[in-house]
């Protein structure tokens, strides 16, 4: 019997006519499991998505990490996650440094999720993308958006209903790509036998959930 049971669905979006959210799953061994979503900004027709570009980027980081010391990674996921994260930042510096004229504003808002052994979950997040757990009944937000409105709210400056309808909810202040420097918030925890775990990009988090 699977100890995770994952799915995913996306929809491009009203008026859209390019799709710029990526998942990805890739199981490390039989108790440890690496789930990713991004949300890309900058995306072009034809070419690589800033999505999938650091989606894959911090797989195969954390995948080579575990390969090489895998009881490193289970102590100190957090490092590993920033460590893989960072690395997928200078990816998309690259790009924008190699032709800023096609790959300026290549970007994406990413949560990875290391699901461990003893259901121990180390999480990574840079941007407005989100990751929740659902327990008894209880939808609970566990990231942070990096963006303008959030930090008004943290100020006092707007409650938390003006905030889903404020222009600063899609400007981020943090994000793969974004700066040289991201803001990589890393958490840590333990999940209870029923818990579920809820990742999302800001379309399904600003229309649905609060």
């Amino acid at each position: 019997m699977p100890k995770y049971i994952c799915g995913a669905t996306s929809d491009i979006g009203v008026g859209r006519e390019q799709q710029e959210d990526f998942v990805q799953f890739c199981e490390l061994d039989e108790e440890t499991l690496l789930c990713i979503v991004a949300d890309g900004t900058g995306s072009m027709p034809q070419r690589p998505q800033p999505a999938s570009i650091v989606a894959m980027d911090i797989i195969e980081n954390i995948k080579d990490s575990f390969g090489k010391k895998p009881d490193l990674l289970i102590k100190y996921p957090k490092f590993f996650l920033e460590k893989a994260m960072n690395d997928a930042n200078r990816i998309l510096g690259a790009f924008q440094m190699g032709n800023e004229e096609l790959f300026s504003g290549y970007s994406a808002s990413v949560t990875c999720c290391l699901f461990l052994p003893d259901r121990k979950i180390a999480i990574g997040h840079s941007g407005n993308t989100r990751l929740y757990i659902i327990r008894n009944g209880k939808v609970n937000l566990i990231t942070h958006d990096h963006t303008q409105a959030y930090e008004l709210l943290q100020e006092g400056k707007i409650d938390s209903e003006t905030y889903y309808v404020h222009d600063g909810r899609l400007k981020l202040t943090s994000g793969i790509g974004k700066i040289i420097n991201p803001r990589i918030d890393t958490i840590s925890g333990k999940l209870q036998e029923q818990d579920l775990v809820l990742m999302t990009t800001d379309a399904v988090s600003y229309t649905h959930l609060r």
